[in-house]
């Protein structure tokens, strides 16, 4: 089909024409019915965390397409950069009516942003600035480009939309894409299913979140709970031919954190965040000593390889490496670099016993030690705290279950990047941090309201509940 239409300028210019007319009818619409408008602009980020859904993105056509990497990778070809930026454009000019509304306070959202999370704002500001450190400039500042791009948009929609908002989308973007991820793995027959995420890890770290997001659903919301309690099913099938053993201790963490959120409101602001704190602890010590020292619960429990938990041979390896750039490290996008060959600064990182290359550290936290140094790992962190802080206020203060979502994001950031990668970058872990950060901040602030204008779902999307 693609070689007939390219080989035929009548029908190109037949199909670039319909598409022009169905564009200012749309266009047309939109200027005049607000839920229209709304719907669009939803259903652009629900394409848009899927395509970047987890570390690796969706792999499946047109979703890789869209995903913003693609704007800084050396691979991509110029048609798919054209098509990227002209969707982008199309989505903009339809939804232009409403943004003339939206965007009136964000100038003064990024200025409390700036004031009242200063650590996030100083480790934008590092990332930014890691053009003029790094090993690969070009690549490094198309990185930032791309990055301050998905930033700038999870900004927008962590002022746009309200917990409660942000609740009811997240379901349902997580339970297509599952069921999406599903289909793909039955249809391949993958023995570890993945679907069109990248890796195993990536899919079941991904259906825990799901399985916990509808759990909480159907407890909360009785009406719909067969429903929920459905997708539920559905996400630890997913789950369990996963076959990730670090995903089912994930599952095991999140659930016990839901049930902490009833204790944690009794008490007061200090020592709820205390408490919080040494759940994180603990659940981390749990996990390591599930995932790395106990071989009969590994693999007689969770069926997990042993021969697969090497990481800890390789991390020395990678910590002696950001030591040699202690500060600033080797800049975004600036270490891992496998098409250099041997001018790649990670090409020497090789376990001896097993001769296994490693592609990433597997471990965010030393990921970002290796592109930004130990000062944006010190940034990261305290912005982590000071968002820790923030989300027991707001539990005090908001009804269960969307008062407990900052903290349920931020045990999942924690807790998956023990073991992989995706702390910061073009990922969905990376764009919810943002969210969750601007959210909290207005909502801590006293400005939640006034930042945020409710949004009506149209009837005919299944936002509704």
């Amino acid at each position: 089909m693609k070689e007939i239409i390219l080989s035929s300028p009548i029908i190109l210019f037949f199909l670039v024409g319909i598409a022009i007319v169905y564009f200012l009818i749309i266009f047309n619409y939109t200027g005049r019915n607000k839920k229209l408008t709304e719907a669009i602009e939803m259903l652009f980020f629900g394409m848009l965390l899927i395509s970047i859904a987890g570390s690796t993105g969706a792999t499946l056509s047109p979703f890789d397409k869209l995903h913003p990497r693609a704007l800084m990778l050396i691979t991509t070809t110029i048609p798919t950069i054209a098509a990227q930026i002209g969707f982008y454009s199309i989505i903009f000019c339809i939804i232009v009516s409403r943004l003339r509304y939206t965007l009136r306070n964000y100038i003064r959202v990024l200025a409390d942003i700036f004031v009242k999370a200063p650590f996030f704002s100083l480790f934008l500001l590092l990332a930014a600035l890691s053009v003029f450190w790094s090993n690969d400039i070009s690549l490094t500042l198309k990185t930032v480009l791309v990055l301050l791009e998905v930033t700038i948009f999870a900004i927008y929609f962590g002022k746009q939309y309200s917990w409660t908002e942000i609740y009811r989308f997240w379901r349902w973007v997580n339970i297509i894409l599952a069921i999406i991820c599903i289909f793909y793995a039955v249809k391949e027959n993958q023995s570890d299913w993945h679907g069109v995420l990248g890796h195993k890890n990536q899919f079941s770290f991904f259906m825990a979140q799901t399985a916990v997001l509808w759990l909480m659903h159907a407890f909360y919301a009785p009406k719909q709970r067969r429903r929920s309690l459905a997708f539920v099913v559905i996400s630890f099938i997913g789950l369990i031919n996963g076959n990730s053993g670090a995903s089912k201790v994930l599952t095991v963490v999140l659930l016990s954190l839901w049930g902490y959120f009833g204790f944690v409101k009794r008490l007061k602001v200090q020592w709820a965040f205390v408490s919080v704190i040494l759940f994180m602890i603990v659940s981390i010590c749990v996990s390591i000593i599930v995932t790395e020292n106990l071989k009969f619960i590994v693999v007689d429990t969770l069926n997990k390889d042993m021969t697969l938990t090497g990481r800890t041979d390789f991390w020395p390896i990678i910590v002696d490496k950001i030591n040699q750039r202690p500060i600033l490290g080797y800049g975004l996008s600036g270490f891992w670099q496998p098409w250099r060959g041997a001018g790649d600064p990670g090409g020497d990182i090789i376990v001896a016993k097993t001769q296994f290359q490693p592609a990433h550290s597997h471990n965010g936290f030393l990921d970002l030690g290796l592109e930004l140094g130990w000062l944006g790992v010190a940034l990261f962190v305290c912005s982590f705290f000071n968002n820790i802080a923030k989300s027991v206020v707001y539990l005090g203060k908001a009804r269960l279950p969307e008062a407990g979502l900052p903290l349920l994001l931020l045990t999942y950031t924690l807790m998956t990047n023990l073991t992989e990668t995706g702390l910061v970058g073009i990922t969905s872990i990376w764009f919810w941090y943002v969210v969750t950060t601007v959210r909290l901040t207005l909502d801590t602030s006293g400005k939640g309201d006034s930042a945020t204008k409710r949004t009506v779902y149209p009837e005919i999307l299944p936002l509704t509940s």
